[in-house]
């Protein structure tokens, strides 16, 4: 959840936030700890008008650091629509509302929140989703990382949280900063055509864990 709230747009209660995920933080793993602490910092120091400014500048304007999970496998091609409906379908399956105006289904602070208020085969399911995903967190993270964002932090936080990625999905990751997101691809009218893994659930003791 704190990762949820410091990735997301920042408000103006963004000083209410900032102490919420201090005092939480502090139960958390020296080392994730450290990460959220040192960003709140950071975000403390520049006030709420320039934390916002700074996170126009690098989400919305950088498609490199886009925060919509699925876009970084599936580019602004057909086959978005395909994957924005698994997700949606994502939030249905575990008993919550799809974002619709706010944000994409796929949007990562949104499908973190869902993952903090989850639990059991739910939250199994919702991790499951986010693994599938973890190219798409890991080129965010080398992007914050190369503007020296003071947001690497967070997602280095998360990354923490989710353990380290696969051989596999490093080399898809690998590919895809060298490459970047497809343009147009047709000839794919399904799923099972999509270039990302597919969403399935794993055992819920093993998520817990990770």
């Amino acid at each position: 959840m704190a990762c949820a709230l410091l990735l997301d747009y920042p408000g103006d209660n963004l000083e209410e936030v900032l102490s919420q995920v201090k005092t939480e933080s502090e139960l958390l793993p020296e080392a994730i700890g450290r990460e959220l602490g040192e960003f709140s910092s950071w975000a403390r120091m520049r006030g709420v008008r320039g934390v916002q400014e700074d996170y126009v500048e690098t989400f919305d304007r950088k498609r490199r650091c886009a925060l919509e999970l699925t876009y970084y496998a599936t580019g602004d091609t057909r086959q978005r629509g395909i994957a924005l409906t698994v997700f949606s379908d994502l939030f249905s399956a575990v008993g919550f509302e799809p974002p619709h105006r706010e944000s994409l289904p796929d949007y990562l602070p949104r499908v973190l929140e869902l993952a903090a208020r989850c639990e059991g085969e739910d939250l199994a399911l919702v991790l499951g989703a986010i693994a599938a995903s973890r190219e798409g967190i890991e080129v965010l993270h080398a992007a914050l990382c190369s503007l020296d964002s003071p947001w690497q932090k967070v997602v280095a936080a998360l990354r923490m949280v989710l353990g380290e990625a696969d051989r596999e999905t490093t080399e898809r990751m690998e590919r895809l900063i060298c490459q970047g997101p497809p343009t147009e691809l047709v000839g794919l009218d399904d799923s099972n055509n999509l270039p990302w893994p597919q969403l399935a659930p794993v055992q819920a003791d093993t998520a817990s864990e990770g």
